[in-house]
């Protein structure tokens, strides 16, 4: 049975074989050519400057003269495929540099990952094709691609917690270790209504949410604010949690 890692790279591998222009014999500048002449891509066209909102973007005008760049953001649509392979997005000025190597710290990592899940859904490119051959990123690809996951019902997200999958936790609505600590019994805290299955990095989110002071809590953190509180105040408190994280709909 293939290793995770390596797993990680032949799906990495079968990924790129569907990129415009990767592994073509005649050169990545003759293959992206060819590929844009099927995907109606002009090798000239214009990208938008750096520093521009969309920049490295390609850009063109529409029918009425305008260029495509300075539309409403929502109103453009960039599909994995229209990227040329020799010409990759423009970085971002908060772009991390090398991807490689491995940051030293926690917070670091989770940066990194968090900003290549903006970059995906930025540019429509793949969480893979961002990362490369980054292995330790590639070995937290299902962390990276569930914090894009749009907010769920109540109901999915409690039904899911009898599928665990990879980049995904449980998470008790109402706080497993203080509400313990307040005396509330275990078999209520454990009862499947109290569980969903969430993002882990937007889980870490969270967890950081109710220790952070904050000015709706008369400057508490949620989880101080909650001290000698009841069930049911917990409960209202976790539920804003997960819809203000985007993990539960409003």
């Amino acid at each position: 049975m293939a290793a995770p890692a390596d797993a990680a790279r032949a799906r990495l591998r079968a990924e790129r074989t569907e990129v415009p222009g990767r592994g073509d014999a005649a050169g990545p500048r003759h293959a992206a050519a060819r590929a844009g002449a099927q995907v109606g891509y002009n090798p000239s066209q214009p990208r938008v400057p750096k520093g521009e909102d969309g920049a490295g973007e390609w850009t063109e005008t529409d029918a009425n003269g305008t260029p495509i760049s300075k539309r409403p953001k929502g109103d453009r649509v960039r599909l994995a495929g229209d990227w040329p392979s020799n010409n990759p997005p423009e970085p971002l000025d908060d772009e991390p540099k090398n991807f490689t190597k491995e940051p030293a710290t926690s917070a670091e990592r989770t940066s990194v990952m968090k900003y290549i899940a903006r970059r995906a859904v930025e540019t429509g490119v793949s969480v893979a094709v961002i990362v490369g051959t980054a292995r330790w990123l590639l070995l937290r690809e299902a962390e990276i691609v569930s914090y894009n996951d749009p907010p769920a019902s109540l109901d999915d997200l409690r039904k899911a917690v009898s599928t665990p999958a990879p980049g995904y936790d449980i998470h008790h609505i109402v706080e497993r270790t203080s509400a313990e600590e307040q005396g509330f019994a275990r078999a209520v805290i454990n009862d499947p209504i109290n569980l969903v299955r969430i993002p882990r990095l937007k889980h870490q989110e969270i967890n950081a949410w109710y220790q952070t002071k904050n000015a709706e809590y008369g400057g508490l953190s949620p989880r101080e604010y909650l001290s000698g509180r009841s069930w049911s105040v917990r409960e209202a408190v976790g539920m804003r949690a997960l819809r203000i994280h985007g993990v539960l709909k409003q």
